[in-house]
């Protein structure tokens, strides 16, 4: 008899499914000097902190690697006003610890992003304009530089496309986004053309800021900085270059304000793509917002339909694995703001707003 109900225990323990991966949102705060990690409710978006873990500097951008198990964080204010690079280790239920200490990197980065083999780290370098390689071993980022690429001031973001061929770098000042290859050895060469223009300086929508590659159609997307824009790209998989197809303004109709877009994420079907609109107005009554836009699922063709009002000056914004929850970091009102995204037509649902440790300046989920 007990034999029986030991078997039919493990039958049922066998037909159970699995318990969702917890999912968490880690959040870096330059004046905090930390990434403090929440736990996404599933059902109500809302965030509960679960830790938080210092740094030696001033905290930029953070990425993953690419099963992440580890968390890369670019740090400013380093001893003799170094800029390095800090590996955290992330434990099974997300948490992180560091892994060894910060190495130096050539110059304070704007972006960072790892290759497809987790052998590379990748930064584009705003003030120095150029774009370098770092060597990662066994996880951890090493600081050995393996390539260095000069393109021009105002590198702010350095993407791959999904087959982890092709790099792209935009910049706003020379309104281009630069193109190279990536060889397995971690060394950039500039494709042909070295890169693509943007829209032309004489819209006001134009500077390509942030870079999104759509999960399905061949395309890529941009955020805009100068006056608020999101322009598409079609992507050619052999070549690996952009040639640029539809530009849009981001701004609310009326809106008369200083604006520059920032950051741009599309949820993980490719349908809906959002773009944060920052009020560059120094006044406490700022008029932020993040625009809703609309990607056909056949051509990638672009409509924005709604705006929704946001923290301070939204520097970084992500969507949560599953896209149904979007959050917005507000780097002048030390906030982060929480959304709903609705399944029928994108648009933001407001949730709740949440303090953090200062200057939040990135953002993104994992589970």
């Amino acid at each position: 008899m007990n034999q029986l109900r030991i078997m039919i225990l493990l039958l049922a323990a066998a037909c159970t499914p699995p318990l969702a991966a917890e999912q968490l949102l880690y959040l870096a705060s330059s004046e905090g000097k930390s990434i403090t990690g929440f736990a996404v409710h599933p059902q109500t978006g809302d965030l509960s902190k679960r830790f938080q873990v210092d740094l030696p500097g001033n905290t930029g951008p953070l990425a993953f690697s690419p099963q992440r198990d580890f968390v890369y964080a670019a740090v400013n204010g380093l001893p003799d006003r170094q800029t390095g690079v800090v590996t955290l280790r992330r434990s099974a239920d997300g948490t992180l610890k560091m892994a060894g200490n910060a190495v130096p990197i050539t110059s304070r980065t704007a972006y960072i992003r790892t290759d497809r083999s987790g052998k590379f780290l990748l930064a584009a370098h705003y003030g120095d304009g150029d774009v370098t390689v770092y060597q990662i071993d066994n996880g951890q980022c090493t600081g050995k530089l393996i390539a260095q690429q000069a393109t021009a001031r105002t590198a702010h973001c350095i993407e791959l496309d999904p087959s982890g061929k092709y790099v792209f770098v935009p910049h706003t000042a020379p309104n281009r986004v630069f193109q190279f290859t990536l060889g397995a050895d971690g060394k950039l060469t500039p494709n042909q053309p070295p890169y693509a223009s943007g829209p032309d300086a004489d819209h006001r929508y134009h500077g390509p800021r942030h870079y999104a590659h759509h999960p399905r159609l061949p395309m890529a997307f941009t955020s805009n900085e100068t006056g608020g824009g999101i322009s598409s790209w079609k992507f050619d998989s052999r070549s690996g270059t952009l040639q640029l197809q539809q530009t849009l303004c981001t701004l609310p109709p009326g809106y008369e304000g200083g604006s520059a877009a920032a950051d741009i994420k599309l949820t993980p079907d490719g349908r809906y793509a959002y773009v944060s609109n920052r009020d560059t107005r120094k006044s406490p009554e700022h008029a932020d917002t993040l625009a809703v836009i609309t990607i056909d699922p056949a051509t990638g063709a672009m409509e924005i339909v709604g705006h929704q009002a946001t923290a301070h000056f939204p520097r970084s914004i992500c969507i949560d694995v599953h896209g149904h929850y979007l959050f917005a970091a507000g780097q002048r009102d030390a906030t982060l703001h929480s959304y709903r995204i609705s399944a029928e037509n994108g648009k933001l649902v407001p949730l709740k707003t949440y303090p953090t440790a200062g200057g939040p300046i990135w953002v993104m989920c994992a589970e």
